[in-house]
């Protein structure tokens, strides 16, 4: 605990930095004028001060000005003549800790103002480092909520979103276009062979498989376009102010990455192809169940066409 006397008598400096040695092992400084004040001030941050109202070239509530100005956590105790009350409602002002009158009759009183002043230093101290703490765990939570919204959001295996949250997504999305006049594609692909894959290598190359096609999926897609998995190899992109057009050719973007896909698993090259289906909004339907039903119609179209294709849904709203 750091302790600055500012008093212009050196008489005073001097009784009050044995009084405070003699109390408990504190750290005192002193000084008899505003500047040198100050430099103690600025290097060592005192947490209690002992302040002279009446100082050369400077009043004390001048001082305690700049202080305040500078900042950090500290308790003033002032320190002025008897007759002085004025000095009294100032100090009131300021927000002092306390008011201690010269020529100082009561040792016990003044140690106990001291003590007073430390022990406020020490409560604000505490209750700065709890609120730190606080804004920290705050922080912490906050993060882990985050996460685990996005945990409840997000397919564990692709990091994609999940059709849970695609379909909120959706839902707002048709609200939003059919406000504005926007447009946008759903576009529907299943993997050609998992099964076989499954059937051949096991589970964990059809899971290999998947989560590549999910890296597939997000390293070709606009970044205006939001994907998702559902089902086992089923995923489904939403294009923003995409029409049949260009749904075709995002779609086809992500066809040919797929089909781009080598993966080393036990000494096997495991490869994969996709089948499309395209429906959009409003063209198709303004209704999501109906542009879901769609797309997926279409998708499996191009399965019966050969599989690794991109096929436009047929139905045309009214």
């Amino acid at each position: 605990m750091n302790i600055l006397i500012i008093d212009s008598e050196e008489s005073v400096r001097n009784f009050l930095a044995d009084l405070i040695a003699n109390m408990e092992d504190f750290t005192v400084n002193v000084a008899a004028d505003p500047e040198e004040a100050l430099g103690i001030f600025e290097t060592c941050m005192p947490n209690v001060i002992l302040l002279d109202t009446y100082l050369p070239r400077q009043s004390g509530f001048e001082l305690l000005r700049n202080f305040k100005e500078r900042g950090g956590v500290f308790e003033v105790i002032i320190i002025t003549e008897k007759e002085q009350m004025e000095d009294a409602l100032t100090a009131i002002k300021y927000g002092v800790n306390d008011i201690i009158f010269k020529p100082f009759s009561d040792i016990n009183l003044l140690e106990r103002s001291i003590r007073r002043a430390v022990n406020t230093v020490l409560l604000k101290m505490q209750n700065e480092k709890f609120i730190q703490q606080l804004a920290q765990k705050n922080h912490d939570l906050e993060l882990m909520n985050q996460a685990l919204e996005k945990l409840s959001n997000t397919d564990d295996l692709t990091g994609l979103f999940n059709m849970r949250y695609m379909k909120e997504f959706i839902t707002k999305e048709i609200d939003r276009c059919s406000r504005y006049g926007r447009k946008f594609a759903f576009i529907i692909l299943d993997l050609d062979n998992i099964k076989a894959v499954n059937d051949v290598h096991g589970h964990m190359a059809g899971r290999r498989i998947i989560k590549e096609v999910g890296y597939a999926i997000q390293s070709v897609m606009r970044k205006t376009d939001t994907a998702a998995r559902f089902g086992g190899d089923e995923f489904l992109i939403f294009a923003y102010e995409a029409g049949v057009k260009d749904a075709i050719t995002i779609a086809e973007r992500v066809r040919n990455r797929i089909e781009t896909i080598k993966i080393n698993f036990e000494e096997t090259i495991l490869c994969t192809t996709a089948s499309f289906g395209v429906a959009c909004y409003p063209n198709h339907s303004s209704d999501y169940e109906t542009l879901f039903t769609a797309a997926d119609k279409a998708m499996y179209r191009a399965k019966s066409n050969g599989k690794n294709k991109v096929e436009v849904a047929l139905i045309i709203a009214d």
